[in-house]
């Protein structure tokens, strides 16, 4: 017999599917909760428990980058060391801009609905702090100050963010003067700094 959290967990799972399969054929701004219910198969207020569209919208994105965060995980691969540690860090960064490549028009939806402040998001919080870990783990590999490393750890987080934010605001597909910027931040970050 089916428990009450399962069929709840069932129905989250063919709303999302369905929200995010209508947003990827039809665009988020053409496609309506009516929509996302009917391709479901549940009500508008099944779906409206769940959240309302962009609701839906953070959330697979957040799922994406959650499924990138434990891909890393799950490898269990030491923190690189030696070589460029701003090849290393933007090694780091990369799956994640990859997350935002698969479909820009969708990446700019999310960054607006972000920026709005009426959605939150876990990338800002327990999956920003991983990131942020693990980009101190690379500063630490490389030798860099212990008490330096947070800050730039920080800094560095903070310059991935602006580069995807500034990259989906350019209205191009191609992310590599974004990228390119973001790596003179990490370089310029990571220089040793005399005393």
């Amino acid at each position: 017999m089916t428990t009450r959290a399962e069929l709840r967990q069932i129905t989250h799972d063919k709303v999302t599917t369905a929200a995010e399969q209508l947003f990827r054929e039809r665009g988020f701004t053409a496609t309506t909760v009516r929509d996302i219910a009917a391709a479901a198969g549940v009500s508008v207020g099944s779906v409206m428990a769940i959240g309302d569209k962009r609701a839906l919208l953070v959330s697979l994105f957040d799922r994406a980058i959650a499924d990138v965060h434990r891909r890393r995980s799950s490898s269990n691969a030491p923190p690189p060391t030696g070589g460029n540690v701003v090849d290393h860090v933007v090694e780091l960064i990369s799956p994640f801009l990859d997350v935002f490549a698969a479909d820009v028009e969708l990446a700019r939806e999310y960054g607006a609905v972000l920026m709005s402040g009426n959605h939150g998001s876990t990338v800002f919080h327990g999956l920003g702090e991983m990131l942020v870990r693990d980009i101190e783990t690379i500063l630490r590999a490389d030798g860099m100050n212990e008490a330096d490393t947070p800050r730039a750890a920080r800094t560095i987080y903070m310059s991935y963010l602006g580069a995807i934010f500034a990259w989906a605001a350019s209205g191009t597909p191609d992310a590599s003067e974004s990228l390119e910027t973001f790596r003179s931040i990490v370089s310029f970050t990571t220089q040793p700094r005399g005393d």
